[in-house]
């Protein structure tokens, strides 16, 4: 199955859920675009945000066909943030996602867990001109997905079709946005978050020294989960690491306040009811925690691979870049889904063999 057919294929609910990834363990509370119908009907989907569960479903690894047929959801928190003057001098139109998380529920095995994706990895990336329409693609870091598109919600879902594509098609479900320096605000709508931190940062805060233990200020919390460059190593690997402490003291201290009041979540909601617009009902965090709170919490897991090093941006400056294993894309897929390989006795399940039998059509269409 090609690239192109797998992100055509690809079905994308958008909406506003302000708390999900709260919910769920994750540090920010999202900003969702709802994406326009023609941006619907262009990456495939035919259905609505939040109601969406798959299962019977096929991702395609080095050429390889690999079903799942776990009931599962997926969610992408897309954290935005602008560098520089880069991708003004290539007139691109948005901010690059320089936060990658994917939350993946599954619903058979009643466990939950996220995968945060580098921003250096290379994948295949739609480009889209001025209008929004698909040129062709090309392999840059995931995080440029963002640039193209003259819309929020277009430069969106190209990334939310980026990490499908990663993913070996995989469909996701609703994606999330939130620009990063809006996470203080969040920060200190739950009264500050506590972590030993990581990496020295005293150039930024002098309280902030290595294995200190710190309730972050909101300007606090920003550094922590952004700084890069001018911090430790200043490689993304060191900041996703601390992003990964920060999300694990979140996580706790909200769960922690959600069993002294369950009205906690609904109280929250309106607190950041300012700073992040939601149509998501408002009782329907509660329901989504209570869910979540009886899952197996699986954790973050991350894809290995190896670093290299070129002109990615053709602008004369050596930029980092992430190859994943196709062993690892695998075997998370498998950890988080259960993925076996297409076989003739594996299509006896009718859902897979609706898939192959819609391929074939669809394959005979094009011809």
């Amino acid at each position: 199955m090609s690239r192109q057919r797998r992100r055509e294929k690809l079905r994308l609910f958008a909406g506003l859920a302000a708390a999900i990834l709260v919910i769920a363990g994750f540090a920010l509370v999202l900003y969702m675009i709802e994406t326009k119908s023609s941006l619907r009907e262009m990456l495939g989907d035919t259905g609505s945000w939040g109601h969406h569960k798959t299962a019977g479903h096929v991702v395609t690894v080095d050429d390889t066909d690999y079903a799942y047929t776990d009931e599962i959801q997926t969610y992408l928190l897309i954290g935005t943030d602008a560098s520089g003057d880069l991708e003004k001098n290539r007139g691109k139109y948005g901010d690059l996602a320089d936060f990658l998380v994917l939350l993946v529920i599954n619903n058979t095995k009643e466990t939950y867990g996220f995968l945060q994706i580098d921003r250096d990895t290379i994948t295949f990336v739609n480009v889209l001109d001025e209008e929004g329409k698909l040129q062709g693609s090309t392999q840059e870091q995931i995080c440029t997905a963002h640039w193209y598109g003259p819309t929020e919600e277009i430069r969106n879902a190209n990334t939310a079709a980026a990490v499908s594509d990663l993913l070996g098609g995989l469909n996701i479900d609703g994606y999330y946005v939130l620009d990063m320096k809006d996470v203080g605000a969040v920060n200190d709508a739950v009264g500050g978050v506590t972590v030993t931190i990581e990496d020295d940062l005293t150039s930024i805060d002098p309280a902030m020294k290595k294995g200190a233990l710190i309730k972050l200020s909101g300007k606090q919390a920003e550094a922590y989960v952004r700084a890069r460059m001018s911090v430790g190593d200043g490689t993304n690997v060191s900041r996703m690491r601390r992003q990964r402490s920060y999300m694990q003291s979140f996580y706790t201290q909200v769960m922690s306040d959600l069993k002294e009041d369950p009205n906690y979540l609904n109280d929250l909601y309106d607190t950041l009811s300012g700073i992040v617009i939601s149509d998501a009902p408002r009782g329907d965090m509660s329901g989504i925690a209570n869910t979540l709170s009886q899952y197996e919490n699986k954790g973050i897991l991350l894809l290995e691979g190896e670093n290299g090093e070129s002109d990615t941006f053709g602008d004369g400056e050596r930029h980092t870049e992430f190859y994943p294993y196709t062993e690892s894309i695998l075997g998370t897929l498998e950890d988080m889904i259960g993925i076996e390989p297409v076989t003739d006795e594996l299509l006896e399940n009718v859902e897979i063999q609706e898939w192959k039998d819609a391929e074939e059509g669809s394959g005979a269409d094009n011809e």
